[in-house]
């Protein structure tokens, strides 16, 4: 068997919580600047991005460090509301869950690598029952250790972690802005799942493959396997 790892993205990808993150975006927006946010310009300027370059593309860059902190913690407010209140979206998606005990049963070494800050990280420990497969300190998050995707930091760092070369890792993502940054840090095959078959998520992808559920991956995962 050939030695391979895989890397996942989360938000939007292990958790499809795009629109929960929108919908708490959109709610800031209204509250703070008096109007939402278009959709396309959130998925296009933000999705996979960090909660502070959100800020700074929506509010600009010369608002007090205070102020952006304070924004940052309200957003972060109402998309936990969002998400306890909604169970029904707020769950790891479908097929997750097999992926992850295969990987588990066969011995691949994967893990997470996401934009989303550390206490973010511990309420999806929390709810997601995450300890299942993954060690809380093992997963990379933004912790300011590096710049936010497509900066190709957050990946060259989780490659380091896991051992295996990046030529030999797949990541999942379900973002432009991650793909660009897996690409950049040499990562091997990239997979990105588009769910709602959004043609604009794919403009500049660098995807090797797009796939709408994730039955496709578990099963790339198997010939992986065969190999």
């Amino acid at each position: 068997m050939q030695k391979f790892a895989v890397i996942f993205d989360f938000n939007g990808t292990m958790l499809f919580d795009t629109q929960i993150q929108y919908h708490a975006w959109d709610m800031l927006a209204k509250e703070t600047l008096g109007q939402g946010i278009d959709q396309r310009v959130f998925l296009r300027n933000a999705n996979g991005r960090t909660s502070s370059e959100t800020v700074d593309f929506f509010w600009g860059t010369r608002i007090r460090k205070q102020q952006k902190q304070e924004l940052i913690t309200r957003k972060r407010e109402i998309y936990k509301e969002y998400c306890l209140s909604h169970p029904e979206e707020f769950h790891l998606a479908d097929g997750i869950p097999e992926i992850l005990d295969l990987l588990q049963e066969n011995n691949v070494p994967f893990t997470i690598a996401t934009s989303s800050n550390p206490k973010s990280v511990d309420f999806y420990f929390e709810h997601l029952q995450l300890g299942r497969w993954f060690r809380r300190k093992e997963i990379v998050c933004n912790d300011k250790q590096f710049p936010g995707k497509p900066a190709p930091d957050i990946y060259r760092y989780t490659v380091q972690t896991l051992d295996v070369p990046a030529e030999q890792c797949i990541v999942v993502e379900d973002a432009i802005a991650g793909t660009l940054a897996a690409r950049a840090a040499g990562i091997g095959y990239i997979v990105l799942i588009d769910p709602e078959h959004d043609r604009m998520i794919r403009v500049g992808a660098q995807a090797d493959l797009i796939i709408d559920s994730f039955d496709a991956l578990y099963q790339l995962i198997c010939d992986r396997l065969a190999e």
